[in-house]
């Protein structure tokens, strides 16, 4: 038995692509592994104990196929809670050093909570933020300078914005450089172009894309897993499924306005010391929205989440 390091490039029902000097080995956990992602009453610890990024320790007799033995601490987790009723938390990508959040113009509609969830989760897990709004071919005159103005509240917090179009190249030589000698995990809902972006970049990745539906405005799974690609430009991204459900995962509600960076400056200005900034009388982050001084839009993600809407 020959034990090897790796680095896990696709996550898939339970089995694993692991990267090695020896070549790509398809894993399954070892039986240890299991009995630690179990709390002491039975209950899962984590959706999946090994995720994409993972450095890990296999086992294996003929480099073909192996065993995870022992996976690495991660230096950042970008993690959400599991979709349903359960409180489990599914690690998406680990050891990253950037997200970038796909939005679209249109098919589907830029959505803004969506966006503000995935840049708390990235803050969270210690990764920079770079949002991406694609598709903006479809966007008029008037749609983009809406945009622009939107998203300045956004480069005002030093999130870079990157505005992007397959059909026209617009942004792709930006993007390219954004990633270039990165480690980027890929999110966005689905239909917002993330595997035509990737194809874009690098176009012999030949990732599969599908159409918006046209009643729903909703995309279809392309991507059914996460994988990982290496860049030939350097870097390497982590693509991820289409996510329609934005569950926070490690964000305390009550520090909520702790990452939202804009709040800061107004934190213990309140009248009421435990003021949540939503009903309040006399309260310095409700007047700096009134006073244009934070973005009205991210306002709202923040009430919306605070009050579990």
């Amino acid at each position: 038995m020959k034990k090897l390091e790796g680095l896990v490039i696709r996550a898939q029902a339970s089995y694993y692509h692991v990267h090695t000097d020896e070549g790509i080995i398809l894993c399954r956990l070892s039986g240890r592994l299991k009995y630690y992602n179990r709390s002491e009453d039975g209950k899962f610890l984590y959706a999946d104990p090994v995720a994409v990024g993972d450095k890990v320790v296999i086992s294996t007799k003929d480099l073909e196929s192996g065993t995870i033995e022992d996976i690495f601490p991660a230096k950042t987790v970008f993690s959400r809670r599991l979709p349903g009723k359960a409180e489990i938390e599914q690690i998406v990508v680990t050891n990253a050093d950037q997200m970038l959040a796909v939005v679209s113009t249109k098919m589907p509609e830029i959505n803004f909570r969506f966006l503000d969830r995935f840049i708390i989760l990235a803050e969270a897990g210690e990764l920079a933020s770079i949002v991406c709004v694609n598709k903006m071919d479809l966007a008029s005159d008037e749609e983009r300078q809406r945009l622009y103005r939107d998203l300045e509240a956004y480069k005002k917090l030093n999130y870079r914005v990157i505005y992007t179009s397959v059909v026209t190249q617009e942004g792709i030589d930006e993007l390219r450089q954004a990633l270039k000698d990165h480690f980027t995990v890929i999110v966005g809902a689905s239909g917002v172009g993330k595997s035509s972006l990737l194809n874009a970049i690098q176009p012999h990745l030949g990732l599969k894309i599908a159409e918006v539906g046209p009643k729903t405005g909703k995309g279809r799974h392309t991507t059914a897993y996460v994988e990982l690609f290496f860049l030939d430009f350097g870097g390497c991204v982590a693509d991820t499924p289409g996510i329609r459900e934005v569950g926070l995962w490690g964000v305390p509600t009550e520090y909520l306005e702790l990452y939202f960076p804009e709040m800061e400056a107004y934190l213990g200005e309140c009248r009421f010391n435990d003021c949540i900034h939503i009903h309040e009388p006399d309260c310095a982050i409700k007047r700096a929205v009134e006073d244009g001084d934070i973005s009205p839009i991210r306002y709202e993600s923040y009430m919306r989440l605070r009050t579990g809407e």
